[in-house]
């Protein structure tokens, strides 16, 4: 089958392709002259004061509470969490081998295996919790 000079089955006649060519002009009016009169408002200027709160740690830390909108130090309570009992677990499941299981009860003790939940000595809302582990 020779296909240099065939032609695609479903035309009948090779496609043509016909561009038609118009000029025409257009003539547009020149914008609005600008006034040299200067509008000026006297708005009101806005004065947002932005405090960043620092990040939550294990001890009490100065905060802005955002209840009573005072600078405060903040009161920590320090709540066992899953991870506490994950740990104790661990560390019975370790050395009970070894007759040591009573070592399993440090991350009930310290208070870095613990969530810290820091609280307004003020109005007591919750402020956030932290946890080191």
């Amino acid at each position: 089958m020779d296909m240099s000079n065939s032609i695609n089955p479903s035309q009948s006649e090779p496609a043509r392709l016909e561009v038609y060519s118009e000029t025409s002009t257009v003539y547009r009016e020149p914008p609005p002259p600008y006034s040299s009169e200067i509008l000026v408002t006297n708005q009101p200027t806005i004065r947002q004061e932005i405090i960043v709160q620092p990040p939550l740690k294990s001890l009490p830390t100065f905060y802005n509470c955002p209840n009573c909108e005072k600078r405060i130090l903040t009161n920590v309570q320090y709540l066992n969490s899953r991870k506490t009992h994950l740990f104790a677990g661990f560390i019975c499941g370790f050395t009970v081998w070894c007759m040591l299981c009573c070592v399993g009860i440090i991350p009930y003790i310290v208070n870095t295996c613990k969530k810290a939940h820091h609280y307004c000595p003020n109005c007591n809302s919750f402020l956030g919790a932290y946890s080191r582990v």
